[in-house]
């Protein structure tokens, strides 16, 4: 057994997860060689912009080899997104660096705009029900969706770690709403002529100010609806082992 130690930062953006309340403390990750648990002792915000969070990782694989170990430290996180704002829309996202061990982690942005965009219409669930309903996919360390919840989940994860694009969001919830056998006829449409090249293509500035015409296109209803449908739909399935 093999101990390694992480010291991450989270540049923390919008409302912050309240760690006294509900804490993540560990994720144990099985492999063919063995276990690996992360457990992470999280800080409260207090308002502070950065939250640190010491992260212990216990490599009990057979000859386990610690250039995979930042794979773990990742995917903790990619995890804790997704539990978090699961439970709670919208209260967990910022940008985490990780310092510490003998190899590097990649810096990881996880914005969770979609929480945001459809946090106003959902629920707020228990931290420990989320992750029971979690761990019972038993997806683990998979890195290739097999069914539609984790397809969606996927979606989310892809849409956290990319930059605000509409087209991109449009996709990736039609995809989303599609694997979870979600009627979104209008969101399906768009997201058709987004790939057929009908859409209208807007600058990336977007600024009316240059040119007003563009108050015509607003996809801003459709977006925050589809996110409201997948992410209320992953959260009715909680309570279903």
């Amino acid at each position: 057994m093999n101990e390694h130690h992480f010291d991450a930062e989270i540049m923390l953006s919008g409302r912050a997860v309240d760690a006294k309340r509900e804490a993540l403390g560990e994720r144990v990750y099985a492999t063919d060689a063995g276990t690996v648990r992360v457990r992470a002792e999280w800080t409260a915000p207090d308002g502070a912009p950065v939250m640190r969070v010491p992260l212990r990782v216990v490599d009990e694989r057979a000859n386990g080899d610690a250039r995979d170990i930042p794979a773990f430290v990742e995917l903790f996180f990619h995890d804790a997104f997704l539990l978090f704002n699961l439970a709670s829309p919208g209260s967990f996202s910022g940008i985490v660096s990780v310092s510490g061990g003998s190899y590097r982690v990649h810096e990881m942005a996880l914005d969770a705009r979609v929480f945001d965009y459809a946090s106003a219409s959902l629920a707020t669930l228990p931290l420990r029900d989320v992750v029971a309903w979690y761990d019972s996919l038993q997806n683990g360390t998979r890195q290739l969706a097999t069914d539609g919840v984790t397809k969606a989940l996927f979606h989310l994860l892809h849409l956290a770690r990319g930059p605000e694009n509409d087209d991109m969001t449009v996709i990736r919830l039609a995809q989303s709403a599609e694997a979870l056998a979600l009627p979104a006829e209008e969101l399906a449409t768009l997201r058709d002529a987004i790939a057929s090249g009908t859409a209208p293509v807007v600058h990336p500035m977007m600024d009316d100010a240059l040119d007003p015409a563009i108050d015509a296109i607003d996809w801003t209803g459709v977006i925050d609806d589809a996110a409201a449908r997948v992410i209320r739909e992953l959260q009715s399935r909680v309570s279903v082992p």
